[in-house]
């Protein structure tokens, strides 16, 4: 079941990769930045971090972790432009955000709200709703072949992809481990 944000944060997804004409897969997330107005750099950074946006006088940077493979890089860039379309309001601050928070208990509970917009943004970013059911060309069932090709083709992770095909109601794990 869709939490009641992530429908109006796919929207303005939507709406935002339209005004950019970047409505194609693989999303070109780090234009997407850019055209945000975010510099956008790859650095060495612990293991541990997967990313962070700095917002400072009017200039934002975000930076992925150079260790990272692409696809987490790519997701690490798209949530961090979830924080500066999202948290626009916050004024200059400093987004730190640890490697692999998806996986982390709470991000899925409202503890951090901010982190779990910023992860929804990313993944509609990445993964637009209309463009995965265009991809899907009418199937009723997805294979885990499918769900491979589908995550080569959007360019992010396997996990990436089930987890944004369940949330749009596209694939029920529990019928799958019947």
């Amino acid at each position: 079941m869709r939490k009641p944000y992530a429908k109006a944060i796919d929207k303005r997804v939507a709406d935002l990769l339209r005004k950019f004409d970047l409505f194609e897969v693989p999303v070109d997330v780090q234009t997407v930045a850019k055209r945000l107005g975010a510099d956008v750099v790859l650095d060495d950074m612990d293991d541990d971090v997967s990313g962070f946006l700095l917002r400072e006088k009017n200039v934002a940077t975000i930076a992925a972790n150079k260790r990272h493979h692409p696809n987490r890089q790519r997701f690490t860039i798209a949530h961090e432009c979830g924080h500066l379309v999202l948290h626009a309001d916050q004024g200059d601050r400093l987004w730190l955000d640890k490697a692999y928070f998806f996986r982390d208990g709470s991000s899925s509970s409202g503890d951090r709200l901010a982190e779990i917009q910023a992860n929804q943004f990313a993944a509609g970013l990445l993964m637009p709703e209309v463009l995965v059911r265009a991809s899907l060309e009418n199937q009723s069932t997805l294979s885990d072949l499918d769900i491979f090709r589908l995550a080569i083709r959007f360019g992010v992770s396997e996990q990436a992809m089930t987890l944004r095909l369940v949330s749009l109601g596209l694939l029920d794990l529990d019928s799958e481990k019947h």
